[in-house]
């Protein structure tokens, strides 16, 4: 086990890492406070690539390779901020290399021409994939104020055409009440980006009654499902394949 903030992980089968404690975004869900981590301000502790690289060598579990440890960019940051962004690249071109599979969540633009060096060191199908995390279109300024605006993350899943990276749909969390007045609005955006993959994921807060947050080593965090989820999902299945878990996808496609 490994928790430095900066690196996490309980066991070899994932870690997950951050360039930065704190959020640039302020999204009124966030469980980054319970943590005592800074949200909606100007984020102050970075690490470098080269940093967090040298850390990685005290995780001895860590296992190179397709079927080893899956990295998982952010939990505790956005690591495609205009900070973060170079030092996340630097990490996803270390891994890829290194085989493993990677995954990365955000509610920034991503630029297809962003990933076009880092798309020639993919080593096999679905290594790298990107979420694209929305919990709500219409009342985004509401609930994900200080977050690029939806029309803007959405621009991401331009990706799909121009490299063979995989681009989900992130709707996590699902917001009781809120997220599910967009079911139209979310499926128009399915068809319009020819989008295969969905995650529908829960809160995750102080109060949850379900499973563990993966990245805390405590009970301070769990999973607060609700039953909205349930009526998203199968209002979506028609049109896409739908995930309750980001790692769901990736154990699907091996």
């Amino acid at each position: 086990m490994i928790n430095t903030g900066y690196l996490f992980s309980k066991d070899p089968k994932r870690l997950f890492i951050n360039t930065s404690l704190g959020c640039s975004a302020n999204c009124s869900y966030c469980y980054l406070p319970t943590l005592k981590y800074s949200k909606g301000t100007n984020v102050s502790t970075y690490k470098s690539a080269e940093d967090i690289l040298k850390d990685i060598k005290k995780f001895k579990e860590f296992i190179p390779g397709k079927e080893g440890t899956i990295i998982s960019f952010g939990c505790y940051s956005e690591c495609w901020d205009e900070r973060n962004k170079t030092e996340t690249i630097k990490l996803i071109k270390h891994f890829l290399n290194l085989g493993n599979h990677i995954q990365f969540a955000t509610k920034k633009y991503v630029n297809y021409k962003d990933l076009i060096e880092i798309s020639k060191l993919i080593q096999y199908p679905n290594q790298l994939s990107i979420f694209i995390s929305s919990a709500t279109i219409s009342n985004w300024q509401t609930f994900e104020s200080l977050t690029s605006s939806p029309e803007e993350r959405f621009k991401s899943f331009e990706i799909i055409k121009h490299l063979n990276i995989p681009v989900i749909l992130y709707i996590k969390p699902v917001i009781k009440n809120i997220t599910i007045k967009d079911i139209q609005k979310y499926i128009d955006i399915i068809k319009k980006h020819h989008i295969n993959d969905v995650v529908i994921g829960s809160l995750i807060n102080s109060k949850g009654t379900g499973i563990n947050a993966p990245f805390i080593d405590n009970n301070s965090l769990r999973y607060n499902a609700i039953s909205d989820e349930e009526r998203i999902k199968k209002s979506l299945l028609p049109y896409c394949n739908v995930y309750s878990r980001s790692l769901d996808f990736i154990n699907k496609m091996g």
